[in-house]
């Protein structure tokens, strides 16, 4: 490095050095402290520099050295249409120009944004992660409404009303992972290399292909996996340490995870109450008060206002099977006899 020659640079001539370019590149160690030694030589060739160093940042984000010819067309190409920007703008009083401050504040943005890209691709490549795999897709069903998907690997999802399901947008070879807030039931295609998991807070669900819904709302502190048919792999975490409970379910049989208690228990179940909903049945089994008016928001997609003056006694239930039943009806069957009178006003429904 021979230091006196960049005493009279411009940085159009720091951008076509060898040495320098080598330098800002970590090429060049050995010529580290000649460089910082310059540099506090020469305080007035500073702003020259960081120009120059910003040129070769935003032209130099491949893994291979860029040529000085490359360089030279690349600027030629700039200070080109700098001047054709200029050119055709039209003259006022007091003309407005695009500096070349502001297209290396340009350049540095995009180097920032290109060399970010090659960074995530590289280690995607490294890691053997897909890219693809890294992109979220994400559906939503509001209440009052259910939402039938088909996932890439063929897998085939009802959402029940107010729910939520998000997995990426190509499956990985060796595993295919979901997560669902709310309820939703599943006909899993098979594939035994890579076996489909379900995350809902603290359960995961892990199955190679079968059918089963999973109910998960989070005001129902607790999640149910029932398995209509095939085998179910269900993990939940209890407690605060790394303890884990495991089951395996088979055809007709459901687990209960209750979160509060950390228990996670296993039984049969009716499928009419678990199921039904997909055939547009609405299911009550002893039901309070509280849980009941949510079951009929989201099914119905209303919101429900309680004056004062209702009340219901502590042990107050509600049973019922409701197949493609209007609101009124539900209500009307409800309030007998005379537990509260109702008004429906579009999607408000008080209670009085």
């Amino acid at each position: 490095m021979e230091a006196h020659k960049y005493d009279r640079f411009g940085y159009k001539d720091f951008v076509l050095d060898d040495d320098f370019r080598a330098w800002l590149n970590g090429t060049a160690p050995e010529n580290d402290h000649l460089w910082e030694k310059w540099l506090l030589a020469n305080p007035s060739r500073h702003p020259e520099i960081e120009k120059a160093r910003k040129i070769v940042l935003a032209l130099h984000f491949q893994d291979r050295p860029v040529a000085s010819y490359d360089i030279e067309q690349q600027w030629k190409r700039l200070e080109s249409s700098v001047a054709a920007s200029d050119a055709h703008k039209p003259t006022a009083s007091q003309p407005r120009r695009i500096g070349l401050s502001r297209v290396f504040k340009l350049l540095a943005a995009a180097c920032v944004l290109v060399g970010a890209f090659f960074m995530v691709n590289r280690y995607l490549s490294k890691h053997n992660v897909p890219a693809a795999a890294l992109v979220p897709v994400e559906h939503k069903s509001a209440n009052g409404q259910q939402v039938k998907l088909v996932l890439p690997d063929g897998t085939r999802v009802t959402l029940n009303a107010g729910s939520s399901i998000s997995y990426p947008e190509e499956f990985e070879e060796s595993i295919r992972k979901v997560s669902l807030t709310g309820e939703a039931f599943f006909d899993v295609t098979r594939n035994e290399k890579a076996p489909f998991v379900i995350s809902t807070g603290d359960v995961l669900t892990k199955v190679l292909g079968t059918s089963f819904n999973i109910r998960a709302y989070p005001e129902n502190k607790a999640v149910q996996v029932a398995v209509v048919s095939g085998k179910v792999k269900v993990n939940a975490k209890i407690g605060s340490e790394d303890q884990n409970a495991c089951v395996f379910l088979s055809k007709s049989e459901m687990a209960t995870f209750q979160q509060e208690a950390g228990e996670l228990i296993v039984s049969t179940y009716d499928e009419k109450e678990q199921i039904g909903w997909k055939d547009g049945m609405l299911y009550f089994q002893k039901s309070d008060f509280q849980s009941t008016i949510l079951k009929l928001e989201r099914w119905y997609g209303v919101q429900f206002e309680v004056a004062p003056g209702v009340r219901m006694d502590a042990d107050w239930r509600f049973s019922g099977k409701f197949q493609d039943k209007p609101l009124d009806y539900i209500l009307g069957v409800m309030s007998y006899p005379n537990r509260f009178s109702y008004k429906v006003n579009n999607s408000i429904v008080k209670l009085q």
